[in-house]
């Protein structure tokens, strides 16, 4: 169908090129939903908006908001749904970049959350690893002490089971690089050692206990010595777990896990006290009752147990537990009874911290990393270290 011009006022035209048929809907206002046909528009600059059409035949106003400009063009179609006209919107950042180690800074970090399992986790935001370099006296880079890195744990630990001194493997996650020059490739092996390891314990242990006072749950300290490179160079470094609210969150397994202060892998204390808090007032909104309270308290104890177990044993329970539900109600009840607390924290016990092999953290430097491998060098009997330096023969051999 040829184009059909119509005059709108004095010097002004528009030109209709029609795809289909046209009834006797109204075409509506562009801001709302439009009715069949749907129609675009393509103006030239200086026109934000067309008048309302009350028929497309006959034509009685269509004039610009603003000054008008020759030629505009409505394109009208015959759709199949009704959809609705949109201004142009602002574009959204859909994705972070990730920074690479020599370009990181400091100040970019965020919290990691690993090995997330969340149905309703909108956002997971990871603390990206960072290198600053600096120039000593005789002008030679090295990465100064608390620079970042990430490593992905290759072995399974267990705070109930480990020992100081076991062994520990990772892989870098990102490339390290001084003035330029790749000093190790993302892959390689990083070996390490556990340096702390306390097993879980009983609430009521930890409450009296003058020693990781208040503290049920199991505790890993981890050390890095030295990352060994596809080239099979071995470059000695002290670096440990750098601190981080979460490095790992898996509701199915109950496993959540922290770094602390310390440097020491662990199920957060904050999930523990938030609970307890919520006991304290609980047992405060119920004192008001008076001798009510002996049975009101109990029944509030268990109710919010089955809803949440985590509530009742003052630590994430995992969807995977069998009757989870069933043993929050009891355990509950318990710690709802006059005196109970007493009685319940001599049942709960903290919850081990337990690595898998995939699971990831920030590692942080202790001292300055040079990158410089090392020379022929002795082992220790014991294997756990190396002594520095060149091997010297002896007289006459």
């Amino acid at each position: 169908m040829d184009p059909t011009s119509m005059n709108l006022g004095p010097g002004n035209n528009l030109s209709i090129t029609i795809d289909g048929p046209i009834t006797n809907n109204d075409v509506a206002d562009p801001t709302e939903k439009v009715k069949s046909p749907t129609f675009a528009v393509d103006a030239p600059q200086g026109w934000d908006q067309v008048a309302p059409i009350s028929k497309v035949a006959p034509l009685s106003s269509a004039a610009p908001k603003h000054a008008p400009m020759p030629g505009p063009t409505l394109r009208v179609s015959h759709p199949t749904i009704q959809k609705k006209v949109e201004g142009p919107s602002s574009p959204r950042i859909l994705a972070m970049a990730t920074l690479p180690c020599d370009t990181a800074e400091s100040g970019d970090t965020q919290i990691i959350v690993v090995d997330n399992d969340l149905e309703n986790e909108k956002e997971i935001l990871k603390e990206e690893s960072y290198c600053n370099e600096i120039v000593d006296e005789n002008g030679n880079s090295r990465i100064s002490a608390g620079s970042r890195f990430r490593v992905a744990v290759l072995s399974t630990l267990n705070s109930h089971t480990a020992k100081v001194d076991d062994p520990v493997e990772a892989r870098l996650k990102n490339d390290l690089v001084i003035h330029g020059k790749l000093i190790a490739k993302a892959g390689s092996i990083v070996h390490g050692k556990v340096s702390t390891a306390a097993p879980a314990r009983r609430m009521l242990t930890a409450e009296l206990s003058s020693k990781r006072w208040m503290r049920a749950n199991g505790a890993l300290g981890l050390n890095f010595y030295e990352i060994v490179t596809e080239s099979g160079e071995h470059l000695p470094l002290s670096a440990a777990p750098a601190r981080q609210a979460r490095i790992v969150k898996n509701v199915n397994e109950g496993r959540v896990l922290g770094v602390n202060h310390n440097g020491e892998v662990v199920s957060p204390l904050s999930t523990q006290l938030k609970h307890q808090a919520a006991h304290l007032a609980i047992r405060g909104a119920a004192s008001a009752t008076g001798v009510f309270s002996f049975g009101a308290v109990p029944l509030a104890y268990g109710v919010v147990g089955a809803i949440n177990p985590s509530f009742a044993f003052l630590h994430p329970v995992g969807k995977n537990v069998r009757h989870r539900r069933l043993k929050g109600f009891g355990m509950g009840v318990i710690s709802g009874l006059p005196g109970g607390f007493l009685i319940a924290d001599s049942i709960i016990k903290g919850v081990e911290a337990v690595v898998k092999p995939g699971d990831e953290f920030l590692a942080e430097f202790k001292q300055d990393f040079t990158g410089e491998p090392e020379t022929d060098a002795s082992i220790l009997s014991s294997g756990q270290g190396k002594v520095h330096g060149q091997v010297l023969k002896p007289d006459g051999k």
